[in-house]
């Protein structure tokens, strides 16, 4: 039973591996990226970037969860031969649907720059990034099947080849072609994502088939398997509320490409300055925001499948437990991030992107890290559950708040880029509250409050107060001039704040022993440790 019920958590410590060092390695990148082609540059990547990721959300989010949901279910009656009948179906059905979209995209090009974006200096970055549609889409219904077998390992695996190859080909590229013009440039880092994606490909394939080679012969009967068309209708059922659900994030990222920078002109900030605020506030500030919601991020990977298997065998006690250990993991992680961000805003934006006015935007979107992280895992909970389309519902309803929002508030000469800020927090905030409206009407968790959400608000304070003292204590002394000084500050801050934090949540019995066993490779010794000097329970 303990296994049963570390199943989720130890998933979800690959993943968060994975999308840890994937992460970080993006911060590089983008890091090199914001010094190669600079703000411009980056305003048109981003520009360019929501039209990949519209088309890319139902191969690589729709479909793979459908998979993973679907095979996990007949896992759990026994049926793996129907759950590999199901994966070959959903294949076919990627590759046909991944070929149509690279093409069309290739083709859309300049009328989706010149009208829709309404920037014809768009159109390389677009051109370039339509080939890698065709790749992921077939790599992430690979990894559905694995995650509907809840082996996390390969996705993360492939995850990591894939960014490594991405930095290196997307910095490369952009910096070879930078002295043939900014578009070209933006096209050159636009175009890792196709590198990136092959060489995931390659490695999740590898790994298939070597998973195939070590399981027992499957011998289901072909009379018992369901039609194509059958199996197709059950994919595309779930697929479809899940689609739209998850369109609407790479909508709003669309929506901001095409609303911030005129809305902004409104204000009074010229094109050249316009272009160069949207890229500091989603190329830089939102990049800091994603970046700790990783965890939520690989709890929502991990959680359909998980949730669907209790869910499916009746556990109810299994199924509200998964529920609270996402909940605990999700609220421990962003609550500090946010606070971190807010209060090292300014070092780390001049730090990571050599650009601190990048700060203006971060500290507005600070606090949306615990919305976003919420509303990740409040969606995989709904879904999970068998409720697709109430997530979908309310992330619309979140979206379309924030469409009011940047519309009105992006426009006024005082907020500019502050108004957008606000409206993604607002957006995300709201649905976030919904979703967790709809898990309690559904599941009814048992929650302790104390544990769940106080702990980590005092520890937080304490490490608020501990990492402004330290960092104006090190500035005050050693000043923050010098890349190497205000790196030293910056990252000893942010060591004294995860030390401060970690040691308040220890000290309230935040942390049991059974979470520090799950942390990879050191968590079962660290556990024991602290456990023989009496400061985490069992």
């Amino acid at each position: 039973m303990n296994k049963q019920k570390n199943t989720l958590l130890k998933g979800t410590a690959i993943i968060a591996m994975a999308g840890f060092i994937s992460k970080f390695l993006g911060l590089i990148y983008r890091a090199f990226l914001g010094r190669v082609i600079g703000d411009q540059g980056f305003g048109l990547y981003e520009k360019a970037y929501p039209v990949y990721t519209i088309i890319l959300t139902v191969s690589t989010v729709a479909i793979p969860v459908a998979i993973s949901k679907l095979i996990s279910e007949k896992r759990a009656q026994g049926r793996k031969d129907i759950a590999d009948y199901i994966f070959k179906v959903a294949l076919s059905f990627s590759l046909i649907f991944g070929l149509i979209a690279s093409i069309s995209i290739a083709l859309l090009a300049k009328p989706i720059s010149r009208y829709l974006l309404d920037d014809i200096r768009v159109f390389y970055s677009v051109l370039a990034i339509a080939p890698a549609i065709f790749i992921v889409s077939i790599m992430a219904t690979y990894r559905g099947y694995f995650q509907g077998y809840q082996e996390m390992r390969p996705t993360a695996i492939s995850q990591v080849v894939e960014q490594i190859i991405r930095m290196i080909s997307m910095i490369l590229l952009a910096y070879l072609l930078l002295p043939y013009g900014i578009e070209l440039g933006a096209a050159g880092a636009a175009s890792g994502a196709f590198f990136g994606s092959v060489a995931g490909l390659t490695v999740v394939l590898i790994i298939y088939y070597q998973f195939q080679s070590n399981r027992e012969e499957l011998n289901g009967a072909e009379l018992d398997k369901p039609p194509v068309k059958e199996v197709l209708h059950k994919i595309i059922s779930l697929a479809i509320p899940i689609t739209i659900g998850a369109l609407i994030l790479p909508l709003m990222r669309m929506i901001d490409a095409t609303m911030i920078t005129p809305r902004l002109k409104v204000a009074g900030f010229s094109l050249e300055e316009a272009t160069s605020l949207y890229g500091q506030f989603n190329g830089m500030a939102m990049t800091l925001v994603r970046f700790p919601t990783v965890i939520a991020a690989s709890l929502a990977v991990n959680l359909v499948p998980a949730i669907s298997e209790s869910y499916a065998l009746g556990s109810d006690k299994l199924t509200k437990s998964r529920i609270s250990k996402a909940f605990k993991l999700a609220l421990y992680v962003s609550i500090p991030s946010s606070i971190g961000l807010f209060i090292l805003a300014r070092p780390l934006c001049k730090m990571i992107f050599a650009n601190e006015q990048a700060a203006v935007s971060l500290r507005y979107v600070s606090f949306g890290v615990i919305a976003v992280s919420l509303q990740q895992v409040t969606s995989s909970i709904l879904q999970g559950v068998g409720k697709t389309k109430l997530p979908a519902r309310n992330l619309f309803f979140g979206a379309s708040l924030n469409i009011i929002l940047n519309y009105t508030l992006t426009a006024i000469p005082t907020l500019g880029i502050r108004g957008a800020a606000l409206g993604t927090v607002a957006g995300f905030t709201l649905a976030a509250l919904l979703n967790m409206i709809g898990v309690f009407n559904v599941v009814k968790p048992d929650f302790n409050y104390n544990n769940l959400i106080i702990k980590p608000l005092f520890s937080g304070i304490i490490m608020l107060i501990a990492i402004f003292s330290s960092y104006k204590l090190l500035s005050t002394y050693l000043g923050d001039d010098s890349f190497i000084i205000l790196s030293f500050n910056t990252l000893s801050t942010v060591f004294i704040g995860v030390i401060i934090y970690g040691g308040m949540l220890l000290l309230t019995k935040g942390i049991t022993k059974d979470d520090l066993k799950l942390i990879p490779k050191v968590g079962s010794k660290l556990a024991n440790l602290l456990d023989k000097l009496g400061l985490v329970r069992g």
